[in-house]
């Protein structure tokens, strides 16, 4: 494995750490968001719980959009990896 070998894996490694920390945040924001302004949006207005269930439920499908969405970018990135990586064998 020389230094260039080691570099990339290092690299790769990183940006796929940072790729999953980012997916949590994601995943959280979205439904933390959707409660904390239902139940703003159910004191303000007295409705009991109608807010917060139904931004919680809007939250959890925005949560999923972007899940949905990671998944096909990280799909897409790893079918481009593989093409680059076939070009470079082929060209040796």
């Amino acid at each position: 494995m020389n230094q260039n070998d080691n570099r990339d894996f290092w690299d790769t490694l990183w940006r796929e750490a940072l790729r999953a920390m980012s997916l949590g945040w994601e995943l959280a924001v979205p439904i933390f968001a959707g409660v904390f302004f239902g139940h703003l949006l159910d004191l303000w207005l007295n409705t009991g719980y109608v807010f917060t269930l139904g931004l919680l439920m809007f939250g959890i499908m925005i949560a999923y959009y972007n899940l949905a969405r990671t998944i096909r970018r990280m799909a897409e990135h790893e079918k481009m990896r593989k093409i680059k990586t076939d070009e470079k064998e082929n060209n040796e």
